[in-house]
């Protein structure tokens, strides 16, 4: 099910700006009061806005969580399309440490999206898991880093292990978030996804 669309894109400064101000009070909303108060009238008024202004390019509250959750994603995208920024800074750890990093930080950006608000995130996170969202360049740069420790794998196929672990993990998250959302703030639960990976890409899991 896809999450509710803005009304109409802004097309001037002002309406981008009355648009930005009615997402960082949506936010604002989420992260310091909780999801039980956001309203539209809540929104207009931290916004600074019109509810009139408001229902012009939101149809409701929950349009307004979509573009928070959007932006956000968006931002987080720009950082994975730079394969070689990311990809680069793990090429220097050793592989545990790299699948670690891979792991953690997309099970802690799950954790902090689904605690904005659970009820609507776990309805709609397919729209903003990362790894699905980023695609190839995710794939690329997962690759880079395995290819920088051949010597160590197990696995012979690069472009399968580097597909494997990038849909895999978004997978795995998925439906984590669906059946057991506690697990992402679990250390026991990073632990043994970082070595379900490992035992696939070396046959051991590595110490170091």
């Amino acid at each position: 099910m896809r999450p509710p669309s803005p009304r109409r894109q802004p097309k001037q400064d002002r309406s981008r700006e009355i648009v930005e101000a009615i997402q960082q009070a949506g936010l604002q909303i989420l992260e310091q009061e909780g999801p039980a108060a956001l309203t539209t009238n809540r929104i207009a008024e931290i916004a600074g806005v019109s509810i009139g202004s408001l229902y012009r390019y939101y149809p409701n509250k929950e349009a307004i969580v979509a573009a928070v959750y959007e932006a956000r994603t968006q931002r987080d995208l720009e950082v994975f399309q730079n394969v070689e920024r990311w990809s680069g800074a793990l090429d220097q750890l050793p592989l545990r440490a790299s699948v670690r990093s891979i792991v953690e930080t997309a099970a802690e950006r799950e954790r902090q999206l689904l605690e904005l608000d659970r009820d609507f995130y776990r309805d709609h996170n397919r729209q903003f898991i990362l790894g699905f969202r980023v695609g190839k360049p995710l794939v690329d740069g997962i690759r880079r880093i395995l290819e920088g420790k051949r010597d160590e794998l197990r696995v012979q196929n690069l472009d399968h292990a580097s597909f494997l672990l990038a849909r895999g993990l978004g997978g795995i998250l998925r439906t984590t978030l669906d059946e057991r959302p506690e697990a992402l703030s679990d250390p026991l639960f990073i632990d043994e996804l970082v070595d379900l990976f490992l035992q696939y890409l070396v046959g051991t899991a590595p110490s170091a």
